[in-house]
């Protein structure tokens, strides 16, 4: 399943390129050796504070992905659900990846949504909206101190 258009100019490869580690003004809460995660560019249902968990390698979708990321993306994530529950004081948190046009897939590099969750918050229903740069660098730095 190669969906990438021909020139494909992929997002997450400039900001893995740009790592090692998050500028105090950056949207990018965590780095690690294989992935990163940041605080993405919308949010939804007015549910704010969502991230992104990336491979720093190129992998258009789940199944070109290898194994052995695996362990990082769950430890990551796990360090993800802790600092939004210590940060935001969630009830819960929800992850979803998507993969391929019927999958709604639109940035062509593997990426895992992980979300903050409140009883009854609409995530599923709501609309997609867009974070301003200053929301998404707060949010970034507060998810980072409670990393911590």
């Amino acid at each position: 399943m190669k969906n990438a258009p021909p020139g494909y100019e992929c997002p997450f490869c400039g900001i893995a390129e740009a790592l090692p580690s998050p500028a105090p003004e950056s949207a990018v809460v965590l780095v690690d050796a294989n992935v990163f995660a940041l605080v993405p560019t919308h949010h939804y249902a007015g549910i704010k504070g969502n991230c992104l968990v990336v491979p720093r390698g190129h992998y258009e979708n789940v199944l070109d992905i290898p194994d052995d990321l695996g362990s990082d993306f769950f430890r990551v994530t796990r360090r993800l659900a802790h600092a939004m529950q210590n940060a935001f004081g969630c009830e819960g948190i929800s992850t979803r990846q998507h993969n391929g046009p019927a999958g709604n897939q639109d940035v062509w590099h593997y990426h895992l949504h992980v979300f903050p969750r409140y009883s009854n918050d609409g995530l599923h229903a709501g609309q997609k909206v867009p974070y301003t740069t200053e929301e998404r660098i707060e949010l970034a730095a507060s998810l980072r101190t409670a990393l911590r």
